[in-house]
This record gives C-alpha cells, sequence and structure tokens, in this order.
C-alpha cells in the first residue's frame, strides 16, 4: 500500500506503509533532539532516511520540513537577537546556501552520499574534540575574517550534508552574545534565516516538487509531538549520555553512507 496525490504522483516515493512508518520514526527522533538541545535534528533524520528516499529527496524534505517547523520559532528569536552579530552571519550564511545549492544540482547520488557521510563525521569530530572552542583560545573567533569565513563555510555545509551549519557558530555565539537570552534568540534568527533561504534556494533551481511539500506536511504531526517531548522529557535525563549514544548512531550511519557512495560508483 502506498499514498498518491490527485496527480498521480506516489508520496514517499511509493513505500509502503510500515517504510513511511520509519520514516516518521526518523523525524520524531530528529525534533526530539531539537526539543532537548535546540539544534542537531536535521542531521539523524537525513542519516536515517536517505536509504528509503535517495539523498536529494532526503535533504530536500527534510529542508522543507524544517522551514515549516520552524515558522512558529522565529518570531521569538526577532525579539531578542543580538543584530549586530546576527547581520553579517546572515549574509554569510546565505552565500555559503546558495554555493551549497548550486553543488547539490551537480552532484549524483553516489558523490552526495560520500560528501554527506564524510562531512557528519568531521562535524561529529569537531563536537567530540571541542575543536571550535580550542580554535577560540588561539584565535579571535569574533574578527570579521574568521566571522565571514565560519558563516559561509556553514552555509555550505548545511545545505550539502542537510544539516549541521550551527556547529560551528555556537562557539562565536558563545563569546559574542552577552546574555543566554541574546544567545537563544540569535541562533533562533540565524537558523530561521539559514532555513528559510534554504527553502527559497531549493524552489528557484527546482529542487521542490509538489510531491516533497505535501510530504512535509504529512510529517507536521510527528514533528511537533517530537518537539514537544524533548522539551519537556529530556531536560531531565542526562544530555551527555543522549548526545553520546547519538553521536554513535551518526557516525556509523555516516560511514554506512560512504560505503554505499563507493559501492555506487563500481
Amino acid at each position: 500500500m502506498s499514498f498518491e496525490l490527485l496527480t498521480g504522483d506516489a508520496l514517499f516515493r511509493g513505500a509502503p506503509l510500515w517504510t513511511i512508518g520509519c520514516i516518521a520514526g526518523a523525524y520524531f527522533l530528529g525534533f526530539l533532539v531539537r526539543g532537548a538541545f535546540g539544534f542537531g535534528s536535521n542531521i539523524p533524520i537525513v542519516l536515517l532516511t536517505t536509504p528509503i528516499l535517495g539523498p536529494h529527496h532526503a535533504i530536500v524534505l527534510t529542508a522543507m520540513a524544517s522551514f515549516i517547523a520552524q515558522i512558529d520559532l522565529l518570531p521569538q528569536g526577532l525579539r531578542s537577537a543580538d543584530w549586530k552579530v546576527s547581520k553579517p552571519l546572515i549574509a554569510g550564511m546565505l552565500a555559503g546556501t546558495a554555493v551549497g545549492t548550486w553543488l547539490l544540482t551537480l552532484w549524483k547520488a553516489e558523490w552526495l552520499e560520500i560528501s554527506m557521510g564524510l562531512i557528519i563525521m568531521m562535524i561529529i569530530g569537531m563536537e567530540r574534540l571541542q575543536l571550535m572552542a580550542r580554535l577560540s583560545q588561539r584565535f579571535d573567533l569574533r574578527s570579521r575574517r574568521i566571522t565571514s569565513t565560519l558563516a559561509v563555510t556553514a552555509g555550505v555545509i548545511g545545505t550539502v550534508s542537510g544539516g549541521g551549519s550551527i556547529y560551528l557558530l555556537v562557539p562565536y555565539l558563545k563569546l559574542a552574545c552577552g546574555t543566554p537570552e541574546s544567545f537563544r534568540g540569535t541562533n533562533l534568527v540565524l537558523s530561521g534565516f539559514f532555513l528559510t533561504g534554504r527553502a527559497l534556494f531549493f524552489v528557484i533551481v527546482g529542487l521542490v516538487t509538489l510531491t516533497i511539500a505535501a510530504e512535509a506536511l504529512l510529517l507536521m504531526p510527528v514533528i511537533f509531538l517530537g518537539t514537544w517531548m524533548g522539551t519537556r522529557f529530556f531536560r531531565t535525563a542526562s544530555p551527555q549520555r543522549f548526545w553520546g549514544a547519538l553521536q554513535a548512531l551518526l557516525a556509523c550511519g555516516a560511514l554506512i553512507l560512504i560505503g554505499k557512495g563507493f559501492a555506487r560508483m563500481r
């Protein structure tokens, strides 16, 4: 059994009902993470859904679903964001998003799988080694040159891999934002503008179809449920243990993607 639009296009690539349940489960897990930590939802979603949907479909669907889910959070950020910090970062991230979108239109599935896997492994390694925090002790992360480079790189990485852009910016934001409220607001604004820009670029280059838009809307109940449960329950658990288990899962998924990409090239 599969779902179809009135036009006859099959939703979720004609996957059977149990497979669609797996996709919904991946989105629930991803937004459970976002509810608990405030970011980090896209990478597990993309990793878990790529074997079912293919890399391009998985990335674009995650982008559209995240864009819709972010709409209710952006107004909160607008009120408390540090705009002196946000404006140059937004410009850099949008430039990087444009480059990342262009790369998506060029790369075949096997190259995209390999790139996604390598980028995700790099992000996990940087997080485990606290590389950005160490670099902040040796370099001034608030300098315009470093800030611009981080923003553009974050935009490219977040677009090509389907997520992970905020990881590069968190150490800088912790230094640049004066209060926890400013940090949270700036994070929400950057995420909101990045997700909006990415969705618009995807629409412009024709990556978004009516089928993908319908799939994103169908996933909204699961997304909001995952966000709500993550916010309510995981903040009372041990975040270090949960985050470590999630990183191990992501590393395994990334290695599988890399292996599949090389296998396709044979």
